[in-house]
């Protein structure tokens, strides 16, 4: 039968080795981090699906070749609502 591996901080996290990510004479460990209200608050959505998004604008860059590459124009998210439904996608790429 297989080892149960060893589980650290609430349990949610097996195998999690924070000493790696931590330096010596850090005060905190990660799970304490994790456990402030500020942090907690911060990992709590405010908005709901169908909530309004707020808006921002942002310059547009091609990226086609590789290299950040200014097109000279830009992305308004109100803009862009009133002219067709727009969906934001959050996630994490690397």
């Amino acid at each position: 039968m297989a080892e149960k591996p060893k589980v650290i901080g609430d349990g949610n996290m097996p195998d999690f080795d924070w000493r790696a990510i931590t330096p010596e004479d850090s005060p905190k460990t990660p799970m304490d981090m994790w456990a402030e209200p500020q942090h907690q608050d911060l990992s709590t959505a405010k908005l709901s699906v169908g909530d309004r998004a707020f808006n921002f604008s942002r310059e547009l860059y091609d990226f086609s070749d590789g290299t950040e590459v200014r097109t000279g124009g830009s992305f308004d998210l109100l803009e862009a609502v009133r002219e067709k439904p727009v969906a934001l996608i959050f996630g994490s790429y690397t």
